[in-house]
């Protein structure tokens, strides 16, 4: 019989985590208390940032502002409303519903539109509940 394994905090901001109220179970995993954010998918961490630092949200907690262009898939967080890439998504500053839109406008706009410069970005897909 082994010793119970116990998950290490990783990169989660909060490494003591309370319960989650929706399973009554904790295991620090919980993407919705992270916001928007990236990770790298390659052996090449991303090379190009975005110049301007903008959140995607006003929520408190979710304090990512550095965008890579390259070599890294997007999260983005239900709460996101903000393109990090551009100031031409929502310019009516809706806050709510506008996650799945601007996965597309970052899909459509950017990766697709420009594959010079963000050819090797990915955005995740929504999340499910």
């Amino acid at each position: 019989m082994s010793a119970p394994q116990i998950p290490s905090a990783g990169n989660n901001p909060d490494p003591n985590p309370g319960p989650n109220p929706g399973t009554g179970t904790s295991t620090g995993t919980d993407t919705t208390s992270q916001g928007s954010r990236w990770r790298g998918y390659s052996i090449n961490p991303p090379r190009h940032w975005e110049q301007s630092k903008k959140r995607l949200c006003d929520c408190a907690n979710h304090d990512q502002d550095e965008w890579p262009h390259d070599f890294a898939e997007l999260i983005i967080a239900p709460c996101a409303y903000r393109c990090p890439f551009c100031n031409e998504f929502n310019k009516a500053q809706r806050t709510r519903l506008m996650a799945s839109n601007l996965r597309r406008h970052i899909t459509r706009t950017h990766i697709e539109g420009n594959p010079d410069v963000y050819g090797t970005l990915v955005v995740a897909p929504g999340w499910m509940k």
